[in-house]
């Protein structure tokens, strides 16, 4: 199974103290007509999944709707869900050409109840909003499918269990992750560890985490897309340390950057991978691997789940290729995996 990893924008709506996103511009970004073309290269090269991200999404707007037109190839489209957008595109985009909303939640509904609107920081309104939006989909647009995604802290972990809880009686799958900061210098998506002293884990939080996990994946009826990874205790070690390592294999797939460049996986932009583009693929799509490797191989580790998965489900490509794009699991009866669309 080959997966691809997009960024269509590096652009933000939000106005973030970590995010240096607002400093990409538009002109910077690929149009909709270099879109369509990825969309054929991706095909033409057998990319059985593609994870689709931003920053944000939706901020291509309308030409958002008319590129995946032409998508032949399964995904998920991450969104943050600002009520900005949200309102203006969801009917638009969910009675058009898009099945997939994909969010972030890092905080259960309670949590967020329990608190006042005007005390919530970024990450807790990201929340907020990715509720309202998964529930209001799921109930006015049910064939969408849809993923809340988890990214674990010492701040929240312990909200794991309500949160897959809350999100599996709306019939939402779930995916988790931990946090990560800059260790090296080369993750181009995280800050650098001083600013994320409150949120990191210490080894002190492994036998926690070990618990947690335990109580989140004896939820009955859970809807966890990445389950085996919380019920090795041995990973636990390695997400605390961020320090689990694809061996210079990501998924199996390129990582194509906003304005068309690509990279070694997507939290690292890489030294050689960069030096490609998608528009040379697939002609040097084995010279693009091994630069990837490369790059890889001077990484640190990590622990984001997407290649994590990808790795655990690479001796079994049939399944996997369910797992990505059908939400399927070993212990998810099959009438509860989704019903993707195939063109």
């Amino acid at each position: 199974m080959i997966n691809a990893c997009t960024f269509m924008t590096r652009r933000c709506p939000r106005n973030c103290s970590y995010c240096d996103a607002s400093k990409v511009k538009k002109d910077d970004e690929l149009d909709r007509l270099d879109w369509l073309q990825v969309n054929d290269i991706l095909y033409k090269m057998g990319v059985d999944f593609n994870l689709i991200l931003g920053n944000e999404t939706w901020l291509l707007g309308d030409n958002l709707n008319k590129i995946m037109e032409t998508n032949k190839v399964p995904y998920a489209l991450y969104t943050t869900c600002p009520p900005i957008l949200f309102e203006r595109y969801k009917d638009k985009f969910f009675t058009g050409n898009i099945d997939n909303l994909s969010c972030g939640i890092d905080y259960s509904h309670s949590y967020l109840i329990d608190k006042q609107l005007e005390e919530y920081d970024d990450m807790e309104m990201k929340s907020a909003h990715a509720w309202l939006g998964l529930a209001e989909t799921r109930k006015k647009y049910p064939h969408v499918d849809c993923q809340g995604t988890v990214t674990l802290h010492k701040q929240n972990y312990y909200q794991l269990p309500e949160i897959v809880r809350g999100l599996s009686e709306l019939g939402i799958f779930v995916g988790v992750n931990v946090i990560h900061h800059n260790k090296d210098g080369d993750f181009d998506f995280f800050p650098k560890k001083e600013f994320l002293n409150e949120f990191l884990f210490t080894e002190a939080h492994v036998r926690k985490l070990q618990k947690i996990f335990l109580e989140t994946v004896a939820i009955e009826g859970a809807l966890i897309q990445n389950k085996e990874m919380l019920m090795n205790p041995i990973l636990v070690k390695h997400m605390v340390r961020t320090d689990w390592h694809c061996r210079g294999n990501p998924y199996d797939g390129p990582t194509i950057d906003s304005d068309g460049s690509l990279r070694c996986c997507g939290y690292r932009k890489g030294r050689y991978a960069s030096q490609f583009t998608i528009f040379e693929m697939p002609k040097l799509f084995p010279n693009y691997l091994k630069a990837v490797y490369d790059d890889a191989m001077e990484c640190p580790g990590c622990f984001w789940s997407y290649p994590w998965m990808a790795a655990y489900w690479r001796n079994n490509p049939s399944f996997a290729k369910k797992v990505f794009v059908n939400h399927a699991g070993v212990d998810i009866p099959k009438d509860k995996w989704s019903k993707r669309r195939v063109q």
